[in-house]
């Protein structure tokens, strides 16, 4: 099991720790005093130790460190934008993969909910992630809670100027605008 902890200390993040454990080497070991005209000993044939030189003690809690459990804006409503977007990428995948289509409809999609480029890419990566540790689909935006947090949520400003139907609504009140004006006009003209 490889470690990300550093060397010689704690990860923060992390309930165990590094432990240096030193195997005694054969030359280390005492020898006795030398005797004038005696042959040199033979070295010693050492065999690799049995225990490694490196071991990891303590075992990992149960529930996420509180750093973790801290970080970013929690997700408390089934239309969270982060959420959303990631379990319409859990239904998208197939395996741990999503067709290059598929990834672009979802970009568009948290783009139309106020997400950058960038927050919709890395919400999709998220579920993708889980999807490869091993998740089934359907689990992964739930297993990825704690880093679609860090997710930061969109403005409410750029909720609305994303809004995917804020052409067509503004094009039709200027077509009706201008409806009114020539109606307006009409009568003016007709009955005065």
């Amino acid at each position: 099991m490889v470690s990300s902890n550093p060397p010689g200390g704690r990860h923060p993040h992390s309930s165990r720790r590094s432990v240096f454990v030193r195997q005694p080497k054969a030359a280390d070991a005492p020898t006795g005093a030398a005797t004038p005209g005696a042959k040199p000993a033979a070295p010693a044939v050492t065999t690799a130790p049995a225990t490694p030189s490196l071991r990891l003690v303590g075992a990992p809690g149960p529930n996420p460190p509180a750093v973790l459990r801290n970080v970013g804006q929690p997700i408390t409503s089934p239309t969270d934008p982060r959420w959303v977007l990631a379990l319409r990428t859990a239904e998208s995948l197939q395996g741990s993969l999503i067709t290059p289509e598929k990834r672009q409809r979802l970009v568009r999609l948290g783009q139309s909910m106020g997400l950058t480029a960038f927050d919709a890419n890395l919400v999709i990566a998220i579920v993708q992630d889980q999807a490869r540790r091993g998740y089934a689909a359907d689990y992964c935006p739930t297993a990825g809670e704690l880093q679609l947090q860090m997710v930061p949520l969109p403005r409410l400003s750029s909720v609305r100027h994303n809004f995917p139907g804020r052409r067509a609504l503004m094009l039709s009140i200027t077509i009706a605008g201008i409806l009114a004006a020539e109606i307006a006009f009409f009568r003016w003209i007709l009955g005065g």
